[in-house]
């Protein structure tokens, strides 16, 4: 083979692997990718895994233009978000999460990428290539599991099971109380577990705005020191428990702005050695 021929294959293999790379994207995520990555390195290993990561990285930045737009700095802004976070701050996993999730009810609210605005579907279509496990489509006003609707419900089933066991009385009542506020109940939770499936993550697998802050570490350390790459593993990372903290804590926001000054590292660097001090199991 000469030096022309490899120098022709080269630039094809890397497009080949690039278009390879997009369709897993699609399918599964940049989270996927970076956590298949890390399967079956140990997380002793540092060159070996921050060498991998890196060439990872190298073509997720080509192919999805959200992991490019982190990686360069680029600012996202939604001046109709309250929210101080979310309305205006460089692009990250998470800001994005956020900015998606609160313009749910108002996806005309205008959004600004670089001062530039972006259209919520094009970014929400950008976001999916990095995380999984996402359900921000835009909602209805007229949907049924609003809060509103779900008591205007539970009240219509409220009077309703109440009057049909009031019947049954002898003598006959027009409404039985406790059969109301039992109906009541039922309905009230039966739409807002329906809602849940409605409208939420799929509560088995990974939670977005975990895998939001997991490829957050990936790619500002890719951007500052992609040596450190190997300290970028779910296991080294906190997660919130549901009740402790949960999306609209604090913890979530705190945890992002310290990705985003570096100085998550620290807690990295603390937890990958407690979990490399742990006693390897038996078996």
């Amino acid at each position: 083979m000469t030096a022309a021929t490899a120098d022709n294959i080269e630039p094809l293999d890397r497009a080949m692997r690039q278009a390879n790379l997009r369709h897993e994207l699609e399918e599964h995520s940049f989270y996927y990718a970076a956590t298949t990555c890390e399967k079956g390195m140990s997380p002793a290993e540092t060159t070996r895994l921050a060498e991998a990561k890196r060439r990872l990285i190298d073509d997720v930045v080509v192919v999805s233009p959200l992991a490019a737009h982190i990686v360069r700095g680029s600012r996202i802004a939604c001046a109709a978000i309250q929210d101080e976070y979310s309305r205006e701050g460089v692009v990250t996993c998470f800001r994005v999460h956020e900015i998606l999730r609160k313009t749910r009810r108002h996806p005309e609210a205008r959004i600004l990428l670089n001062e530039a605005p972006v259209a919520r579907e094009e970014l929400l279509r950008m976001y999916r290539l990095l995380v999984p496990n996402t359900n921000l489509e835009p909602l209805s006003p007229f949907t049924l599991y609003s809060l509103p609707r779900i008591l205007l419900a539970a009240l219509v089933g409220g009077v309703v099971a109440g009057s049909w066991v009031g019947r049954d009385h002898s003598p006959e009542v027009w409404m039985d109380f406790r059969a109301a506020l039992v109906g009541a109940a039922a309905v009230a939770a039966a739409l807002s577990l329906l809602g849940q499936f409605a409208l939420s993550r799929n509560f088995a697998r990974t939670a977005p705005w975990n895998a939001a802050l997991y490829n957050d570490v990936n790619l500002l350390l890719y951007q500052r020191d992609p040596a450190l790459l190997y300290l970028a593993r779910p296991e080294f990372m906190e997660r919130n428990h549901l009740i402790k903290g949960g999306l609209k804590g604090r913890r979530y926001h705190e945890r992002a702005r310290a990705i985003e000054s570096a100085g998550y590292l620290e807690v990295l660097r603390r937890r990958r050695e407690q979990f490399l001090a742990r006693p390897a199991r038996a078996g």
